[in-house]
């Protein structure tokens, strides 16, 4: 008789959890999708190799005109784990929060389309709600150049960050975005969105920390992104590109309100982003 084939250690931690699956709640990974057919199959693969079995993929089409919406039915199509919405084009804040509102699950994490993860990423940070006793849990974030640098063995060492240290991590530029991080879904129910769509998560982010008052997390570099254009310091001044400093400015007068302590450092954060606009308009003014 053939002699049996070795099983890998995901597989092993596959097949442990399937045995048990009441032991581990299902998480929802949310993904808005935009015109991104060339980074799509990537994408599903990352989610697809997670060794964490207990999980739904939400893709939010947000009105492709690639062939980005073909590739997530038909990814949806071969894996039941995949749930698809085709939505009309508002953006990835409005994407993210509609498919929170379908998302089944206990946990939620968001992934950016054009992004990865690696095979452990929701593995780990649910471990490290477990062990800490969190809502909200989080690890290092990693800029690529290229897939090959991603981090086969990811590992680091954890920490319980108090609000103490994490306010002044967040008001310097941590933490800011949805991505690379796991939710308790519940703990968004009194968090409000904000119509403006740009460095939206800076805002809700700021009322989740002043919520939870502490987080669980890693240094292991778990989740990967590459630069790309079209990020705000490259766009043209317009009267979305204000947006931004609309979220900065409720953030600066959320602390005011409710943690004074760090109304400085939120009130640089709006100085900064009215500079980053007056050096907008002028590069543009320039071009005329």
């Amino acid at each position: 008789s053939p002699s049996p084939q070795p099983i890998s250690p995901q597989q092993c931690w596959r097949e442990s959890m399937s045995s048990h699956a009441t032991t581990y709640p299902l998480i929802s990974i949310i993904v808005p999708v935009y015109n991104a057919a060339k980074y799509l199959e990537r994408c599903f693969r990352c989610l697809r190799e997670q060794t964490y079995s207990t999980l739904e993929f939400i893709l939010v089409d947000d009105g492709s005109t690639d062939e980005s919406g073909v590739m997530c039915d038909q990814i949806a199509a071969e894996d039941r784990r995949f749930k698809v919405f085709h939505i009309a084009n508002g953006g990835a804040s409005l994407a993210r929060k509609f498919g929170l509102e379908q998302a089944s699950g206990e946990f939620v994490s968001f992934m950016d389309c054009d992004d990865c993860i690696a095979v452990d990423y929701i593995k780990q940070l649910y471990d490290l709600i477990v062990r800490h006793n969190t809502n909200i849990s989080a690890c290092r974030v990693l800029r690529i150049f290229n897939e090959s640098e991603i981090t086969t063995k990811p590992e680091g060492r954890d920490q319980l960050l108090q609000f103490d240290e994490l306010m002044p991590r967040f008001f310097k530029y941590e933490f800011w975005g949805f991505p690379a991080k796991l939710y308790k879904k519940n703990i968004f129910e009194k968090i409000a969105f904000p119509s403006a769509t740009l460095s939206e998560d800076y805002y809700v982010m700021s009322q989740l920390f002043l919520q939870e008052r502490q987080m669980a997390y890693t240094t292991a570099p778990l989740y990967y992104y590459e630069y790309h254009e079209g990020s705000l310091s490259h766009l043209a001044i317009s009267k979305r590109a204000f947006e931004e400093f609309d979220n900065v400015k409720a953030t600066y007068e959320l602390m005011q309100e409710r943690a004074p302590q760090y109304a400085a450092m939120a009130l640089s954060n709006v100085v900064e982003t009215c500079i980053k606009l007056l050096s907008m308009n002028n590069r543009d003014s320039s071009k005329r």
